[in-house]
């Protein structure tokens, strides 16, 4: 009778330093709260003045918490130095329950546990998720002197398993969470980069002009723009921030603004506007991040198309009396690299039914299931394909094919796209 009395009491001790650790570290919010208290709780729970807890990172390559209670100077100074010669590789070694006392420690040859046997610590029990060794609680002995029992051990494991679940779910309420920002961030990164596109394209005698723009899952920092200039003048601005998320975003929106203003400033003169703007680019952001850009000017009275190319791609132009493709070649280097940039300024004639196509590599570098990309002789067969229909229908035909040989692959690349038609001013 007696004894089943006390294994009963045993039983209710047991719940109830089980209840009361859980309803204590229920709340804490990560890892480096969670293995402090719970050492507290399970020292408070058998009397001990010293112990010692350890979590290994996710790769288990490096300890990442560290905590300890009692310790003297020497011993905490130690054991720092041990910490830091491969102290998680010792940690790993240990899959089970030990008392320091026992021969097969001295045995077993862990430094580790050979070290805290040394110092007059009674036990070592390793923290476990998923049948992995992520960490270890180190028990000095009983302050009334008692000898740890099969029962504190299977109760010492329990409070360490409740530990380890709580870790786990509050890595994955961490990672939630993150998840939850960076999905927040994609969405005001998008916002800001469609805010800044304009709402339509412009209406110039002698063009028919369409614009494509499919923001990436990863939301990169692509623009366009159109800009009225004096004397009927059109600027075509194709642009594309290499970087991703929020800061491309807002690199781009500077960038937009800025190659707005210069042109302002130097309506004529394509290429000190654009060295104006890669100047101010520099004076007003220190982000390391810089843009690619083409700008072109069509003068409506001349009907020509002069240009700068600043480290981008080259767009497509189709010659309808020729029924030849060209490239729109010329040196120039990306903005926000260099202080000084040189730029080659080059110019065309438009003629009815020429076409240019201005893109950015989200278009030839479209992969699909093979890892292929799209690439320039797919754009110019599309073109091609289109080449008789309105602008609008060629930026459709080519988004068609790009999504088309995607196949449902991730897009992680902006997809941009304008198209200018030479027809007969109206």
């Amino acid at each position: 009778m007696e004894q089943s009395t006390n294994e009963l009491e045993k039983r209710i001790f047991h719940l109830k330093t089980l209840n009361d650790v859980s309803r204590e570290i229920v709340f804490l919010e990560n890892a480096k709260e969670i293995v402090p208290s719970l050492l507290l709780m399970i020292m408070g729970t058998y009397g001990s003045m010293q112990g010692v807890a350890f979590l290994l990172n996710d790769e288990r390559t490096a300890i990442d918490v560290f905590s300890e209670r009692g310790l003297d100077e020497s011993v905490e100074h130690s054991l720092a130095q041990l910490i830091e010669c491969e102290c998680d590789k010792l940690v790993i070694e240990i899959d089970h329950g030990i008392l320091l006392n026992d021969e097969s420690v001295k045995e077993g040859g862990n430094e580790l546990l050979n070290f805290f046997a040394a110092k007059g610590f009674a036990l070592f029990s390793p923290l476990k998720l998923k049948k992995k060794v992520i960490g270890g609680f180190v028990l000095g002995p009983k302050l009334l002197g008692d000898s740890y029992t099969i029962d504190d051990f299977e109760l010492l494991r329990t409070l360490i398993n409740q530990g380890a679940v709580s870790i786990e779910n509050t890595s994955l309420q961490q990672r939630q969470l993150a998840q939850e920002r960076v999905l927040k961030e994609l969405e005001i990164a998008t916002d800001i980069q469609l805010s800044f596109l304009p709402s339509k394209v412009a209406a110039v005698q002698g063009l028919d002009l369409a614009a494509v723009f499919l923001p990436a899952k990863e939301v990169g920092g692509d623009f366009y723009d159109f800009i009225e200039l004096p004397e009927n003048k059109l600027g075509i601005v194709i642009a594309d921030v290499v970087g991703k998320g929020i800061p491309a975003a807002l690199y781009m929106a500077l960038s937009r603004a800025l190659i707005r203003a210069c042109s302002a400033h130097e309506p004529t003169n394509l290429t000190k506007a654009v060295c104006q703007t890669n100047i101010l680019i520099q004076e007003c952001s220190n982000a390391d991040l810089f843009v690619t850009l083409f700008y072109a000017i069509y003068d409506p009275a001349t009907n020509k198309l002069r240009y700068v190319r600043a480290g981008h791609n080259y767009p497509f132009l189709y010659k309808k009396n020729k029924n030849y493709f060209l490239t729109l070649r010329g040196q120039g280097t990306a903005l926000g690299v260099f202080d000084e940039i040189f730029l080659e300024e080059k110019e065309f004639d438009l003629e009815e039914g020429d076409i240019v196509v201005f893109y950015t590599d989200g278009v030839t570098e479209a992969i699909n299931s093979e890892s292929e990309e799209f690439g320039g002789r797919r754009l110019i067969q599309a073109i091609a394909g289109s080449k008789g229909q309105s602008a609008n229908i060629i930026a459709e035909t080519i988004k068609t094919h790009v999504e088309d040989f995607a196949n449902e692959q991730d897009q992680f690349d902006d997809i941009t796209l304008v198209v200018l038609k030479k027809v007969v001013a109206g």
